[in-house]
Order: C-alpha cells, then sequence, then structure tokens
C-alpha cells in the first residue's frame, strides 16, 4: 500500500474525513487556514532557498582572487526582515477567503508572523541542509510519502523544523506526534543518520514558539505499529467517524456529514 504521511493524519483525525477526501473524492474548498498556512509555507521556502543559495555563492566566491576583499557577490541579496516581507506579499495566496477585506486582514496579520519568524531565525547561526524536499520510505510494507518543511545541520545533528500555523501543542501531544516519528523515521533512511532533534516550529500572532522533541527507538517501534493499524483499519474500510467540537469545526465536509459536532 503507499499513502502520504497527509492521507495518515486525515485519517488520525477522523476516518470518515478520509472517507469523504480520498475514497469518495468529495470536493471542497481551501478554507482560509488552510490558505494563509501555505501562503507561509511558500515565503518560508523561497526563504529557506535563498539561505542555501547565499551559502553557495559565498563558497563560491571564496575561491574567487577578488573577493579576497570584504564586498559581497554582486548578486547577493542579503537576508533582512524587509526582504522577508517581500517574499510575504510575493507569495500570499487570495483564494480561500469569503471577502476582500479578510484576505487584506490576513495579509496584515502575516507581515507580523513574518518579523517573528525572522526574530526566532536571527537568534543564531543556521545551516540549512533542505527546504520542501519530498521523501518516501517504507514501513511495515507500507510505502509512506511526505515532505520535511526544513532540515538543519546543528553539532548535535540533524534538526527537522515542521512549521504549523495552528495552536501551540503542549510538550506531551509533540512528544507523541506520529508525524514527527515519521520525519525521524525518513531521516534515518534518506541520510543515514540519526535525527537528533525534531521541532514544530508555531507561528502567530502572538509570536514563534518552538517546541523541540526527540525519539527513541522505543518511539519509533510504537510510530510503525499506529501506522501499521491505521493501514489494516483503511484496507478493511474501517471509516467509522470520530466527531469532536474541534475537529468538526475545521472539516470539509462538515456540511455534508451527518454526525459532525458543530
Amino acid at each position: 500500500m503507499a499513502i502520504s504521511y497527509s492521507q495518515l493524519q486525515t485519517y488520525g483525525r477522523c476516518p470518515r474525513q478520509y472517507e469523504y477526501g480520498y475514497i469518495k473524492k468529495l470536493p471542497r474548498r481551501i478554507s482560509a487556514p488552510e490558505s494563509f498556512g501555505s501562503s507561509v509555507h511558500n515565503t518560508l521556502k523561497k526563504w529557506g532557498d535563498r539561505e542555501m543559495e547565499g551559502r553557495k555563492q559565498k563558497a563560491a566566491s571564496s575561491k574567487q582572487l577578488h573577493l579576497f576583499t570584504d564586498s559581497e557577490p554582486a548578486d547577493f541579496c542579503p537576508l533582512t526582515s524587509d526582504f522577508l516581507l517581500e517574499l510575504w506579499h510575493s507569495s500570499f495566496i487570495v483564494e480561500g477567503y469569503e471577502t476582500r477585506v479578510e484576505a487584506d486582514m490576513a495579509r496584515l496579520r502575516g507581515e507580523q508572523v513574518m518579523r517573528f519568524f525572522f526574530d526566532w531565525w536571527r537568534k543564531e547561526e543556521r545551516t540549512v541542509l533542505c527546504i520542501e524536499k519530498g521523501f518516501s520510505l517504507t514501513i511495515n510494507g507500507t510505502q509512506i510519502s511526505g515532505r520535511f518543511d526544513r532540515i538543519e545541520q546543528t553539532e548535535r545533528g540533524l534538526k527537522v523544523i515542521d512549521f504549523k500555523t495552528s495552536a501551540v501543542k503542549p510538550q506531551e501531544k509533540v512528544d507523541a506526534d506520529l508525524q514527527l516519528s515519521v520525519y525521524a523515521l525518513a531521516c534515518a533512511e534518506i541520510f543515514e543518520l540519526p535525527c537528533a532533534e525534531l521541532s514544530f516550529l508555531f507561528l502567530g500572532e502572538e509570536g514563534a514558539m518552538e517546541v523541540c522533541t526527540e525519539r527513541t527507538p522505543g518511539h519509533l517501534k510504537d510510530a510503525s505499529k499506529q501506522i501499521l493499524n491505521m493501514e489494516q483499519n483503511i484496507e478493511s474500510g474501517n471509516f467509522h467517524p470520530t466527531p469532536s467540537r474541534d475537529v468538526c469545526r475545521s472539516c470539509p465536509y462538515k456540511g455534508v456529514c451527518d454526525v459532525a459536532a458543530v
């Protein structure tokens, strides 16, 4: 069986939402929170790409005789807060908002989010290995595909950072999060290096909050069991709904589901 992590995540949220989206393939509109999250991810991808380009430019330029001065390469673009805001405005997606006013408010809100990200980013020297890198790995015969938002090389080893525009999760939920366990498994398979640290970077109007965690072999074994259990339930057609106010409120199919808790 081949499945994406986003599909597993949807099934874990509510099996009926999975059925509507991936089995029955019911059409749906992108929501305002999804649109905002995509805008943030697109912006930070461009920012990370520019980080990596800048490092390559400097490495190549250091071999040039004319760069024994303090000048930067001619096409080097400084990574500043203003440049990040430019990326934000060029990446902003208007689809998903009910009105132009709502979209304009989200655009302004995003400016503050980008400032918070920049303050977090400049706290330390960073070495980025990859941005928005896709991966595929096999767990218990199930092929799982996904994508890393950002991986940095630190003194301790690899650090996986995933951007979130949702509410901050408490430490205990981050410690048990299946998505981060899948990232740790993928790191070991793709880079043949252990993942020293994993984090969710929550980006909101109140700031940039990073919640870090690690995974032991025991955690990864438990994650493999969770994935196997979900895969078996999907294969058997078990799409029994698990409604709750929090889940149903953001479900794109709440208008057609007969047990929606909203």
